[in-house]
């Protein structure tokens, strides 16, 4: 039976087919395999986070663009500010209502109004009461618009952030570009507001 050789090289030759040393290659192996591991470890924990950022940073379909706002819960109970009748080509009953900041800063004359302060207008095409002839009275609802007070926060619109809604929902971008232009040329010297305390 014949014997099977293989060439075994010496150490010298060894050294010289391979002249990396593979001295401690097992530790350096593993470090590397730690590292790769902690690498991926760091994606996954990173990446839920970025999908939560993500999330907050998409705009609320209930806000109103430009602002954020939205309509404030209860306020159909708030207190009354004043109503008001708009002519043509609106031809809209009104009322306009405030939280109890709004309130208080009526009550006592405060200008500018205070951080906080929020004020709800309900707005109703009139129509002939069928009962009163002479009386008007609401009809089909047109839109509730919304001014939150933050000072910080709309520092570039007076203070004031603005919601216009219909039908439970935000209008379109284009009628809110309008909002703070309107006020700002009219009611300025009110603190950016139209309406004054019914007596």
């Amino acid at each position: 039976m014949n014997n099977l050789h293989t060439h075994q090289p010496s150490s010298t030759n060894a050294a010289k087919a391979f002249p990396l040393s593979l001295k401690g290659a097992p530790a350096k192996f593993a470090g590397a395999g730690v590292l790769a591991l902690a690498a991926a470890l760091a994606t996954f924990a990173v990446a839920p986070i970025a999908a939560k950022e993500t999330r907050a940073a998409a705009p609320d379909p209930q806000a109103s663009p430009i602002y954020g706002v939205t309509l404030p819960k209860g306020y159909r109970q708030w207190q009354l500010i004043a109503p008001a009748i708009e002519a043509e080509p609106l031809n809209e009953l009104r009322v306009v209502l405030g939280n109890t900041k709004a309130i208080k800063a009526y009550d006592q004359g405060t200008l500018p109004f205070p951080d906080g302060t929020v004020l709800v207008k309900l707005a109703w095409k009139h129509v002939q009461s069928p009962e009163f002839a002479p009386a008007s009275i609401p009809g089909a609802a047109t839109t509730v618009q919304v001014m939150v007070k933050d000072s910080k926060k709309y520092a570039a619109t007076g203070g004031w952030g603005f919601g216009r809604f219909i039908d439970g929902k935000p209008a379109d971008l284009a009628q809110h570009q309008t909002c703070f232009a309107c006020h700002q040329s009219l009611v300025k010297n009110h603190d950016y507001v139209f309406t004054r305390l019914a007596p």
